[in-house]
């Protein structure tokens, strides 16, 4: 795996700092062996609520996930898919607050985390959409 990345500058989207790449946890591995790193530095990470492990048990215990092979309808985008990989179907939750809010596919995860789950942020994305946001320059 090759890390270019790690010796170069990058802006935390949290914090708004400049770190050094090494400075962001590893993500995924992207096109060509390349680490993709977190957009999120280390430091801003580890502020982040995970899910308790008691709590994840008996969600999944009463709410388990689709198996391999099984169909899956995410209740964000509503498409439905069958389940093929592990990180397809992802049990979402508050980061702030750590409280479960169920299963959705992998797509709305990264979009919800991309927005940084502000809701005023996803309403000018609609207001975006629509055409009825106002920008002026």
């Amino acid at each position: 795996m090759s890390d270019p990345d790690a010796t170069k500058l990058k802006w935390c989207r949290e914090c708004k700092q400049e770190k050094l790449g090494t400075e962001f946890a590893k993500n995924q591995v992207g096109k060509n062996n390349r680490v993709v790193r977190r957009p999120v530095c280390k430091e801003c990470y580890a502020k982040k609520k995970t899910i308790d492990p008691k709590l994840r048990r008996e969600y999944v215990k009463d709410n388990p996930a689709p198996k391999i092979g099984e169909k899956f309808t995410c209740p964000i985008c509503q498409k439905t898919k069958t389940r093929e990989h592990n990180n397809e179907i992802c049990l979402d939750h508050n980061h702030k607050t750590g409280k479960i809010r169920g299963w959705i596919c992998g797509s709305c995860n990264s979009s919800i985390g991309k927005f940084n789950e502000d809701i005023s942020v996803l309403e000018r994305a609609i207001h975006w959409l629509k055409g009825t946001l106002h920008v002026f320059f």
